[in-house]
């Protein structure tokens, strides 16, 4: 089970950071019209690797979901599961941010917690 959960927690990584990168470069291009891309994508890149691995440092408490005693508590799952991802977007709104880094770090945010949710859901179901 361990396993499994650490498989499941790359991946989500993986996928998150993609999308993130996507999202962040689209954002980049409506805000900065006529800018030069050259500088801001490695930029972006390197953001995006920055909040996905705070995001996901945040949710190693899910590794503890191997011992089955824990598993068997559903109110225990759920919260170790999604309180660090959850924990992350409710604190973006907290901190006074530009409207652009918020709405990056709220996206970011949002899809790891998605992503990890559709992972959550696969594990459940078997």
């Amino acid at each position: 089970m361990g396993k499994k959960l650490l498989t499941n927690l790359f991946k989500t990584f993986v996928f998150s950071v993609i999308l993130s990168i996507a999202f962040s470069c689209i954002l980049y291009s409506v805000v900065r019209k006529g800018s030069d891309y050259s500088h801001a994508v490695p930029l972006i890149v390197q953001s995006a690797f920055l909040l996905n691995g705070i995001l996901l440092i945040m949710a190693l408490p899910s590794l503890f979901l191997s011992y089955p005693s824990i598993w068997e508590k559903p109110v225990f799952r759920l919260f170790l599961y999604f309180s660090g991802p959850l924990a992350f977007v409710i604190t973006d709104f907290t901190f006074p941010l530009d409207k652009p880094d918020t709405v990056i770090y709220l996206f970011t945010g949002i899809v790891f917690l998605i992503i990890h949710a559709v992972f959550y859901y696969k594990l459940v179901k078997k």
